[in-house]
């Protein structure tokens, strides 16, 4: 290996081969790890604004609790006691509407750029009455995004990563 490096013939093509072709395969890496980097992101801003639309949506419950001195959703039932009351909406369709998904798959084309599952969305309530140190109302919501590869020509796994988001409603008075 040193005597072909020392080896001043002048025919360098070889050597030049061989840096475009690392310098092709880097470039091939460090695309694809931002292109995976921007889905992601993307994904998880749309997740965020979809678990905020479900803490806007309870703004109602939320609301006639806050008046009474706490901020759960709570709401007296025909027996005059109180009962959480909230929906999680529907994250899901929003979702879907937001990121144009086909059965919670994102195609590009004919070809499939990414794939949402596993959906688990939770609403933690505050207590009923709190003391002190209150928790807020938030929604909380969990999703599995699976991304193939196109680098590596399908002989890579694909991306698999568990995105999770929350947001809640504080009261501003």
């Amino acid at each position: 290996m040193k005597k072909l490096l020392k080896n001043q013939d002048g025919n360098a093509a070889l050597f030049a081969v061989v840096i475009v072709l690392v310098l092709a395969l880097l470039f091939s890496v460090v695309s694809e790890y931002l292109r995976l980097q921007i889905i992601a992101s993307g994904v998880r801003d749309a997740l965020q604004s979809s678990v905020i639309s479900v803490a806007t949506e309870n703004y109602a419950d939320v609301y006639n609790g806050l008046r009474e001195g706490y901020s759960g959703g709570y709401a007296l039932n025909q027996s005059d006691r109180w009962e959480e009351q909230f929906t999680t909406g529907d994250v899901m369709a929003n979702l879907s509407q937001t990121l144009g998904l086909v059965g919670g798959n994102k195609y590009a084309g004919d070809v499939l750029e990414y794939r949402l599952s596993d959906l688990d969305i939770q609403v933690h309530n505050t207590p009923f009455a709190p003391g002190g140190n209150a928790v807020r109302f938030e929604s909380e919501a969990k999703i599995t995004l699976e991304v193939p590869l196109s680098f590596g020509w399908e002989h890579l796994p694909p991306l698999r990563v568990r995105l999770k988001v929350r947001a809640g409603y504080t009261p501003k008075f």
